[in-house]
């Protein structure tokens, strides 16, 4: 996962390359887990806007009572 995430130093990196080279059931697991951290990248998650009304209502109650 440090891989995936460039969180290797470079000797680390060249050592899990290496790897990948020689381990085809490891390149494997590293293309489907870099497949999913690319799908998770470009997620964007937002609240349903009733989420967002019930706290800005709740916020605006708060107010009025101080």
């Amino acid at each position: 996962m440090r891989r995936l995430y460039l969180e290797t130093s470079p000797e680390e990196t060249r050592e899990i390359d290496k790897a990948l080279l020689c381990d085809s059931e490891l390149q494997r697991q590293y293309n489907e887990m870099a497949a999913i951290k690319k799908e998770l990248d470009n997620v964007q998650m937002q609240p349903p806007d009733s989420v967002v009304k019930n706290i800005l209502h709740y916020a605006q109650g708060l107010q009025e009572h101080s």
